[in-house]
């Protein structure tokens, strides 16, 4: 762990643990879920952090990570391919829930959708390199 970003861990730390309360409450799930998803949250920030796809501004202790102009074209397009898979997996779910009453909300399955599209375009166009 780098020296400089120990307030960045901290917030985060704090964060994670919030995002566990968070999950284990609202979704009436036992404490061990909720330890999961704070430890999973978590990673996520320290992968962040430390995959080298930001930069690191010491100016600003708490939220250090930046994005350089690749990042935001890659963000722009991930974010691009994650409305555009989220609105047609929602039309295609609500069709498909015409013909088949018990399937849940297709809202819910779109986002998921709309989420995992973002993340890996995201990390597929950031591991492609320049």
């Amino acid at each position: 762990m780098k020296r400089e970003l120990m307030p960045y861990y901290i917030s985060r730390v704090v964060l994670s643990a919030g995002m566990g309360v968070f999950f284990a409450l609202i979704g009436n799930w036992p404490w061990w879920i909720g330890l999961g998803m704070g430890i999973l949250t978590f990673a996520g920030f320290l992968w962040y952090a430390h995959s080298g796809n930001y930069l690191i501004d010491p100016s600003t202790p708490l939220t250090p990570l930046r994005r350089d102009v690749r990042g935001k074209a890659i963000r722009d397009q991930s974010v691009v391919t994650a409305v555009m898979v989220a609105g047609v997996a929602y039309a295609a779910l609500t069709l498909i829930r015409l013909g088949v009453p018990f399937l849940s909300d297709p809202g819910k399955w779109a986002l998921l959708l709309g989420v995992l599209a973002y993340f890996g375009v995201s990390n597929w166009l950031f591991t492609r390199g320049s």
